[in-house]
């Protein structure tokens, strides 16, 4: 676990600012373009799934496409993020996105993200 917290921290931290540095500060990014960045940054990829969920439309995804359900990957993030079970008990933080699904923005090649679709919002229970 400590490797994949690490990876969701470093994804946080290093890929949402530099995301934001080559495609303009956008809702969502493709998947396209986490890819490249991810490998760019030499940010470890075997998570990148979870870079998906925090900064794509992942509503683009099919469930399938991921490793484990979308909620338990969102609470895995906002523990990666908050400092665990405990400070989420105090803090309340989860990431948490809309639900829906289909086939939209997160396939394209470099492009500018279209802005559309909700990613990831930190949202107080």
């Amino acid at each position: 676990m400590f490797g994949k917290k690490s990876a969701i921290r470093k994804y946080k931290r290093k890929l949402g600012a530099e995301l934001s540095n080559r495609y303009g500060g956008a809702a969502s990014y493709t998947k396209a373009q986490v890819d490249v960045t991810v490998n760019d940054l030499r940010l470890n990829p075997r998570y990148i799934h979870y870079a998906y969920i925090m900064y794509c439309d992942y509503q683009a995804f099919d469930e399938k496409d991921f490793p484990e359900p979308v909620d338990s990957m969102n609470d895995t993030i906002s523990s990666a993020m908050t400092g665990g079970i405990v400070a989420t008990m105090f803090f309340g933080a989860s990431y948490d996105g809309d639900s829906g699904g289909g086939f939209g923005g997160c396939g394209g090649g470099g492009e500018k993200p279209n802005g559309t679709g909700t990613n990831l919002l930190l949202k107080s229970s």
